[in-house]
């Protein structure tokens, strides 16, 4: 989970990153990757899954709570706007 720790920093960095789960439906930009908390509520559980299937992107589910990993209080749900930083964290993940 470090690795998945270190590479959402560098999204944040670098800001190919979308916080929230309104936020993230509302885009228009392409999202590569979805991350959600342990902690999330079902019915952000049940939007970011939704989601996730209907743009053919993988969600992660984090083990420690995403606000610790990018240091922004109360997050639950983040989308990951780079290629390669989503490739980085879902093998991090172990999928």
């Amino acid at each position: 989970m470090a690795d998945v720790s270190a590479y959402l920093g560098f999204a944040v960095r670098s800001g190919k990153i979308i916080y929230g789960i309104d936020n993230i439906e509302r885009t228009g930009k392409r999202v590569y990757a979805l991350v959600l908390c342990h902690t999330a509520s079902e019915n952000l559980s049940d939007k970011a899954k939704l989601f996730a299937e209907r743009h053919s992107v993988p969600l992660v589910v984090t083990e420690i709570p995403l606000e610790d990993l990018i240091f922004k209080r109360n997050c639950k749900a983040v989308a990951l706007l780079d290629p390669n930083m989503a490739k980085a964290v879902v093998k991090a993940d172990g999928r």
